[in-house]
């Protein structure tokens, strides 16, 4: 678009957390670590189960003492039940936050008295700007065209980037499959965290044997979910598709020989895709 334009979170919601323990307690259970966490910077981070499997995502930023968390309203609820029950005797308050809006910009504005963070996405740099304002419809937006959900899922298809919501499933899911260790949401050095010793025991063991890529397609009408096979063997499945780019869970081994031998997938179904590399 030759326009500045954003994307509306209008499912986003928001959680805080505060208190003496809060940077302890959050440390002790998210992906990221939360001492990257400081003024004007968001970071991006989940939640897993200890076994390593995916509940939710979310972004995180300060403001004075209070940890504030946005996650999408599909995991809002039991986000903030899981947060609870990992509460114990913590010595943190957790609350439901109003008032506030959560958008992505894809081009630079300037601050005004009513927005709370404006930073580079913290997931790639390619992918706008995350932009918290106290208004649902701030001003400052008025020269900007507004994008629907599908095109901004688009974006993220391209940019490797799943859309939690939409991609992933709870308590399935696992982050190195979902290219997550390459979207700064993982700290690798700073401790233990829930689901820790699974995922870093599938980065250091080498155990990972599919994962998520990007293809255009060619030839074709591929269905959401639908597996893809070529010569009759199982090589992944389609997890999402915005117009002509899909976000797919291919086998790594059949992967890199095709991408590096420069071959597009001949389905048994007549698709032709192409990696996006």
């Amino acid at each position: 678009m030759s326009v500045p334009y954003f994307y509306k979170n209008s499912n986003s919601k928001f959680i805080s957390v505060e208190g003496e323990d809060s940077a302890e307690f959050l440390q002790n259970l998210i992906t990221n670590d939360i001492n990257l966490c400081k003024k004007d910077k968001v970071i991006y981070s989940c939640l897993l189960t200890p076994q390593g499997k995916f509940l939710s995502d979310f972004f995180i930023f300060k403001i004075d003492s209070k940890y504030i968390l946005e996650t999408h309203s599909l995991f809002y609820e039991n986000l903030i039940k899981k947060l609870k029950i990992y509460k114990l005797r913590s010595k943190i308050i957790i609350n439901k936050i109003d008032q506030i809006h959560s958008f992505i910009l894809f081009n630079d504005i300037k601050k005004d008295e009513d927005t709370i963070i404006i930073c580079t996405d913290p997931r790639k740099e390619n992918i706008g700007h995350k932009f918290i304002h106290k208004s649902a419809n701030p001003q400052i937006l008025d020269s900007f065209a507004e994008i629907n959900e599908d095109k901004y899922h688009e974006i993220l298809i391209k940019n490797l980037v799943p859309f939690s919501h939409y991609d992933l499933e709870e308590n399935k899911s696992l982050l190195l499959e979902n290219n997550f260790e390459n979207l700064n949401s993982i700290s690798w050095d700073k401790g233990c965290y829930v689901g820790q010793e699974i995922t870093a025991r599938m980065k250091y063991r080498a155990l990972l044997k599919k994962k998520v890529y990007t293809l255009n397609i060619k030839s074709g009408s591929p269905q959401n979910k639908q597996n893809i096979k070529e010569n009759g063997i199982d090589v992944g499945k389609i997890l999402n598709i915005k117009n002509n780019y899909m976000l797919a869970m291919i086998k790594i081994e059949f992967a890199e020989n095709k991408i590096n031998s420069k071959n597009s997938i001949e389905s048994d179904d007549g698709l032709i895709l192409d990696f996006v590399i």
